[in-house]
């Protein structure tokens, strides 16, 4: 272990980081303004990347919260050369990276609406996605572009002005070095950023988030105990273009939390950063977990060092957090799994030790328990057709009461209503309410099937039955049946014997389908993308399969749920 990752561990090194200055997101603070006042109160706390920024000069892998302030300000200069203007929206569609980060807080700087779009969204959705925007100016790069088959004719027509390493647009270097605009942030109560919804569904739902909200979010996370200080290193492995991306940077500036910033959490990259490094605490999304659970036994043993495993946007399989959980060798380990959306953010959170992890699958407990809300948070479960509170014990629509509740959806107003009933917000989800007090998810609304309870414990039970299973996902074909979809890990196949012990007691399951990792086509948070899992049983079912054996469905675009 490195000599800096020996200082950050130990109880009095932890304790010595609950007592450090920090910069309060209370009242309600922006991204850029967050950022300045860390660097003026923590220093040069390090931050450390996956790969330099797209538009830093020097291009560094290393540099500190006053570095990161300082490209800041110059790109901020960037774009007010470029004609950026108070109120304009920017739309950021890039290579991951966690400069989008830095690119959203040199936008909000000038007082401008970043826009962050993901650059695994399929063209077609993306292209839909810029015309709702109507923003006046686009930051982008190749890569992005041809992968989303972006004619710069289309371009053309989406935004007035594109920027950035992109054929076409205005390269940073011809904007670099103008002097620094004053900073405008927005006030509480109005837009700081857009992020967008996951396509598992469809369309993406473009979500305007305000800076009170966000600040919300943010003062929850920052003064939550043992989570950020100085003292800890925490590795940042989720999509940058979610609003989770800028909540979780806030957090870290306002306690002081060096960083490890990682845009592609590959195997490669987590073997190459994690035993250099040895961070203390880890933020990823819950299917780039299981693709971890592979590097467990790794002779560099990356997970030893972290001391909290923190799992957002989606449950986390049982399997999962045990073996994970086991890898790390410090002495309590915890595994923080947060429920929150973009529309909604935080919502509730529990958390396991190695030992409640285990009595939750010996007890064969039917659990997708997201925990307790949050301080300043409600929850409550509804009947869809009445908006009623339902019976504890009772399955409905999960809706929540908050101060992070977003303002709008961009471009699809009417869709944003309709799941407003006063101050309450409708998830979703489906889901139950235990004697308790804790909130389970049963299943996404829209992908809820006739007779079955929840596809998303029969998934859980199925992973634990299958070890060697990368990922399964329960969808309906088109006949209403319950169809596992699933995918094996390192080329092996899956055997008669093996899944008939596996689905032994769970219904009247149809018989697997298996893809490859090719097929299983993700959002930006790593979800699989039932609706088109759907679609390519039936691709299937009809000799759809391409020359290179792959399922490729051409499925209808459609608004998501």
């Amino acid at each position: 272990m490195s000599a800096t990752a020996t200082k950050r561990t130990g109880l009095r090194s932890l304790l010595a980081g609950q007592l450090a200055p920090r910069v309060s997101a209370r009242p309600p603070i922006g991204m850029s303004t967050m950022l300045e006042r860390a660097a003026e109160v923590h220093g040069r706390i390090p931050i450390y990347l996956d790969r330099p920024f797209q538009f830093d000069p020097r291009q560094r892998s290393e540099l500190d919260y006053v570095e990161l302030a300082t490209l800041v300000e110059q790109m901020s200069a960037a774009l007010h050369e470029a004609g950026v203007k108070p109120w304009d929206r920017v739309a950021i569609a890039k290579s991951s990276n966690y400069d989008m980060v830095a690119l959203a807080c040199a936008t909000a700087r000038i007082g401008a609406i970043p826009a962050l779009l993901s650059p695994g969204l399929d063209g077609e959705i993306l292209s839909v996605l810029l015309e709702r925007l109507q923003a006046p100016f686009l930051y982008t790069d190749q890569a992005t572009v041809e992968r989303a088959e972006l004619t710069p004719e289309r371009l053309e027509k989406l935004s007035k002005r594109i920027i950035g390493p992109v054929e076409g647009g205005i390269p940073i270097e011809d904007l670099w070095g103008g002097p620094t605009p004053p900073p405008a942030p927005r006030q509480g109560d109005e837009p700081m950023l857009i992020t967008h919804t996951s396509s598992t569904t469809g369309i993406s739902k473009l979500v305007e988030n305000s800076v009170a909200g966000v600040s919300f979010s943010t003062w929850v996370e920052s003064t939550a105990p043992f989570g950020h200080s100085r003292r800890e290193l925490a590795a940042s492995c989720i999509s940058f273009v979610h609003v989770r991306a800028a909540i979780t940077s806030m957090a870290s500036w306002s306690r002081g939390t060096a960083l490890l910033a990682i845009g592609e959490p590959t195997d490669e990259n987590v073997l190459r950063l994690f035993p250099r490094y040895r961070p203390t605490a880890v933020e990823a999304h819950p299917n780039v977990f299981v693709s971890w659970e592979k590097l467990v036994e790794h002779p560099d043993r990356p997970f030893a060092n972290i001391r909290v495993f923190f799992s957002t946007f989606d449950a986390a399989h049982p399997r999962t957090i045990r073996r994970l959980l086991a890898a790390s060798e410090r002495t309590l380990p915890l595994w923080v799994q947060a429920y929150g959306q973009t529309e909604v953010q935080v919502m509730s959170v529990r958390a396991y030790t190695r030992g409640s992890a285990e009595r939750l699958v010996r007890r064969g407990t039917r659990s997708r328990s997201l925990g307790w809300p949050v301080p300043g948070v409600r929850i409550r479960i509804a009947d869809p057709e009445t908006q009623r509170k339902m019976p504890i014990g009772q399955p409905g629509m999960i809706q929540a009461k908050t101060p992070a509740r977003s303002l709008s959806f961009v471009g699809t107003p009417a869709k944003y209503w309709e799941r407003r009933h006063g101050p309450w917000f409708d998830t979703g989800d489906w889901g139950r309410k235990t004697r308790w007090g804790d909130v389970e998810i049963l299943d996404r609304v829209a992908d809820r099937i006739d007779g079955v309870e929840s596809c998303l414990w029969i998934e859980d039970v199925l992973l634990d039955r299958i070890p060697d299973a990368e990922e399964i996902v329960v969808v309906p074909d088109r006949d209403g049946r319950p169809v596992p979809v699933v995918c094996m890990r390192d080329g092996t196949r899956l055997d008669f014997e093996t899944w008939s012990i596996a689905s032994e007691g769970l219904g009247n399951l149809g018989e697997p389908f298996e893809v490859s990792e090719a097929e299983l086509r993700r959002t930006a948070t790593a979800k699989a993308r039932r609706y088109l899992l759907t679609e390519m049983i039936e691709a299937a079912r009809s000799g759809g399969a391409g020359e290179d054996g792959i399922l490729r469905p051409e499925a209808v675009l459609r608004e998501g749920a």
